[in-house]
């Protein structure tokens, strides 16, 4: 009784305070940029929130243990499993209310309808669409990853959303990796500094972040079943550091595991990755929850450490493996109940921890100015200035009265596509439109489209009248084990235009294609089929075209079609080629060839918006090559050799081949620019900002250069990480292959001069730290920011060591003219590698050097000393 005279009046306690936190419209929410405050304010503020947050934290435990004791355990099963498509359910006799996730690494998730994945039909659940992760991440500022935090945990908070799934901090080890444009890069260390003050900046708003996903997930080829086995110093110091710093110095809320295996289990259950590591090494105190739909079972799953399932593909949320049959195992006694407690006490612990139940919960905002102005920061700071001879650029408006614009990005919109990171923006600025913006009428802007000049091109996605779910255009991909089609292989594949090849030539295969397509006018529609093998064509259930050749053949047939109505097209093909639709339609979407290189001739500036969408980045599917899209090469040739100070400005989160890079003077690389991409790519086209992004990943000459690749390591059914620590640009050094832009690469409209390395002492020892100084010094006419970059080589390593590793960085802003000093510190761990022998992080005593520089290749400054 006595206990019980203790626990009821702090559960009731709990209960009226969570009552209370729906009513917070009034509170005063967390400020989005206190620079931009008057100073005292910002500091006001920001104790304020120190203290609101201390109180809180204060009682967590004792409330935890308080409401644990109250529930039964049907109520704490509630508590590990879905109970919609994104939340978890609530328990209202204890005050416990439901909490609501949402996706957004790089903006809040539009609302979907509580049972499926059909949206909503929300008509305000607009949000800040920012810059993808790998834009902040070629920031190289912390700064800019805590401005796209804050925007992120605050809308979330405004949206009424408990936990955002993101940042994700999976590295990008293969170009053709579907979601490498939604991490930080390819370098374990830049993503563990980026992560922390992102995830700080999330929970700030009373968000729980969950970096996701943990963990080994580089591909999207069979991504559910592939089995990743990497040895354990490369799982170490390459794959998990991120993660590590996430939970040791950000203090995630929450985790996402991944959907691929690790030695032979889902990572979800793996006990080595959850309960040695992530739980027991570094003590995480989170959740672990699952991805939607990953391969798990209730045993392990529920042994090794996972709290919470949100996705499994049956019909009733009771029968998820952490529901109805975690009960029964608990209730047989398979299962400990205090494998159970623990589950609870980590979900109740967030759900404090994050103001689940304080009536002084942070409210948030969403759609303001200042988080509009974010977007446009984050990818101005993150624009990569990859080649510019003659400077080209920035352009001289003064000088210019007519622009050319070509290329399938000048107007694409890329926030509704990419897969679960899709984001319903409140509006999107397209290049055409930032370049209209800023000019009006002052300027003659002309925009044509361009074809390849190829025989037969896909149907532009124009006319494609469906959609996959990640949000761009869809042909449903179906394989058959016959030729025949009577035998299904595999019925849920998809790709995003009229054209395929085998994965493996000379390997026969056999496919349908079909979607809807929707004239834009009526008349005569020439179809093309380009083909090697053997192909049919239906619409509506009627055969138009059919062909067999044993080499690479064109047929067309011409057919009526009325505009707005939708076909139906079913494109069969059984070969060992490929095979292109293509059709010659009256809407005229494309300008001849001859038009356009002839206004390119005239033209005062060219500017060629091209590189990937998410036709291409998306979640799901990894691409085909490297190679730019819908054969985006040849017109950029052409256009170089017409117009040789023509300007290429690509688009996307992965490398791509640029067989034209020599011959152009002026190549920028712009990501996936957020909503404000636009008038940022002006900004920087034009001089107004000064461009200070660099690459965080290494975009190599060819496909064939990168580790996965030629080590024959990138298949459906294991990845053996067969080139260990050397990860992009080590393996470039270690091999000697010179990239096409290397890793840290980007210059500016500036020069920046590095002199007088300092190192604090010639030596050091275990648990103290040395640091190095460096003067920089803007030598040119405009100011600047360089992000100074410093590596480590161990001379003398007992094991296999890179060259070169990150191991800090710093960006400072200099005014034309200006010097300034950056120091960066160095510890043990920063020395050390993973020793396989003693399990454990080891600096072996000798000498390292120290070298700085604006890139891996671009060394300026260097130093050695010694570690005793």
């Amino acid at each position: 009784m006595k206990l019980q005279g203790i626990i009821l009046p702090i559960a009731l306690t709990a209960l009226a305070a969570c009552n209370n936190s729906q009513n917070t419209q009034e509170l005063s929410p967390q400020k989005l940029s206190p620079q931009k405050q008057d100073a005292h304010q910002a500091v006001s503020q920001a104790k304020q929130d120190d203290e609101r947050l201390a109180e809180r934290l204060a009682t967590v435990e004792t409330r935890v243990e308080a409401l644990l004791a109250l529930l039964t355990l049907e109520e704490k099963i509630s508590l590990t499993h879905a109970n919609a498509k994104f939340s978890i359910a609530s328990i209202e006799r204890l005050g416990i209310h439901e909490m609501w996730m949402s996706d957004g690494p790089h903006g809040v998730r539009h609302e979907i309808e509580r049972y499926s994945w059909n949206s909503a039909n929300w008509k305000d659940d607009y949000s800040t669409y920012l810059p993808p992760l790998t834009a902040v991440a070629a920031s190289w500022d912390p700064a800019m990853a805590t401005l796209h935090g804050n925007v992120l945990g605050s809308e979330a908070r405004h949206r009424r959303k408990d936990v955002i799934l993101g940042p994700g901090v999976n590295l990008a080890r293969l170009p053709l990796y579907g979601r490498n444009f939604e991490y930080l890069g390819e370098d374990p260390y830049l993503a563990a500094k980026l992560v922390v003050p992102q995830v700080k900046a999330i929970q700030r708003n009373d968000v729980a972040a969950s970096v996701k996903h943990y963990a080994l997930n580089t591909q999207e080829l069979n991504r559910t079943g592939v089995d990743a086995k990497p040895d354990e110093r490369t799982l170490r110091e390459i794959y998990l550091p991120a993660f590590e710093a996430a939970v040791k110095e950000g203090n995630t809320q929450t985790i996402m595991g991944s959907y691929n295996r690790y030695y032979g289990t889902n990572v979800n259950q793996s006990k080595h990755l959850v309960m040695d590591i992530l739980k027991g090494e570094w003590g995480y105190k989170g959740i672990l929850l699952t991805d939607w739909n990953v391969d798990i079972n209730t045993y392990d799953a529920a042994m090794n450490g996972l709290d919470i399932e949100m996705g499994t593909n049956v019909k009733n949320y009771d029968d998820y493996f952490l529901a109805q049959p975690l009960l029964e195992m608990i209730e047989s006694g398979k299962v400990p109940l205090a494998v159970l407690d623990d589950k609870v006490r980590r979900i109740l612990r967030v759900q404090l921890t994050i103001g689940m139940m304080d009536k002084k919960r942070l409210s948030g905002q969403r759609n303001i100015t200042e988080h509009h102005q974010a977007a446009r920061d984050i990818i101005a700071n993150a624009v990569v200035l990859l080649k510019n001879e003659d400077q080209v650029l920035p352009l001289n408006e003064d000088k210019i009265k007519t622009i050319l614009v070509l290329g399938p990005n000048a107007e694409m919109l890329h926030s509704q596509g990419g897969g679960s990171s899709e984001v319903k923006s409140l509006y999107e600025i397209s290049p055409v439109q930032g370049l209209k913006d800023r000019f009006g009428d002052k300027v003659e802007i002309t925009v044509m489209r361009a074809q390849s000049g190829a025989a037969v091109s896909p149907i532009a996605t124009d006319y494609m009248a469906v959609r996959h779910w990640t949000g761009t255009p869809q042909w449903e991909l179906t394989r058959f084990v016959d030729r025949l089609h009577q035998k299904i292989l595999r019925a849920d594949d998809w790709i995003a235009n009229s054209a395929y090849r085998v994965s493996e030539p000379g390997q026969a295969e056999y496919v349908q294609l079909s979607t809807l397509i929707k004239p834009l006018a009526t008349g005569s529609h020439k179809l093309q089929l380009a083909l090697d093998g053997q192909a049919s064509l239906s619409i509506d259930g009627k055969q138009v075209l059919t062909h067999q050749s044993e080499s690479l053949t064109i047929i067309e047939h011409s057919i009526m079609l009325n505009a707005g109505q939708g076909y139906h097209f079913e494109l069969n093909y059984n070969g060992s080629g490929s095979v292109v639709l293509g059709w010659e339609a009256p809407s005229a979407l494309f300008t001849p060839e001859s038009e356009y290189l002839a206004a390119a001739k005239s033209a005062d500036a060219v500017i060629y918006f091209g590189g990937l969408s998410h036709a291409d980045d998306r979640e799901a599917i990894d691409r085909a090559d490297m190679k730019l899209p819908n054969g985006q090469d040849k017109v950029i040739a052409k256009l170089i050799a017409t117009n040789p100070d023509t300007v290429v400005f690509l688009n996307g989160g992965s490398a791509v081949e640029m067989p034209w890079a020599q011959q152009a003077k002026a190549i920028v690389w712009g990501w996936y620019g957020g909503m404000e991409a636009g008038n940022a790519y002006v900004d920087i086209l034009f001089g107004d900002v000064n461009p200070s992004g660099k690459m965080p990943i290494t975009l190599p000459v060819k496909l064939a250069d990168t580790a996965p690749i030629a080590l024959d390591d990138y298949n459906a059914v294991e990845s053996l990480y067969k080139e260990g620590v050397f990860i992009g640009y080590r393996w470039f050094e270690q091999q000697n292959i010179k990239p096409l832009f290397p890793f840290g690469h980007g210059l500016s409209y500036t020069q920046f001069e590095y002199s007088d390395i300092k190192l604090s002492s010639a030596s050091f020892e275990e648990d103290a730290s040395l640091t190095v100084t460096v003067k920089v010094t803007n030598t040119g006419k405009r100011d600047g920011s360089e992000v100074v970059q410093l590596y480590l080589h161990d001379i003398d390593a007992s094991v296999p060591r890179p060259i070169k590793e990150l191991k800090g960085f710093s960006k400072i802003a200099l005014k034309a003219g200006e010097s300034g000093e950056i120091s960066i510190t160095l510890n043990q761990r920063d020395l050390s590698f993973w020793d396989v022998k003693t399990n454990n992080w080891l600096a072996e005593p000798g000498e390292f050097e120290v070298m700085l520089g604006s890139s891996v290749e671009d060394i300026r400054q260097k130093a050695r000393f010694t570690y005793r």
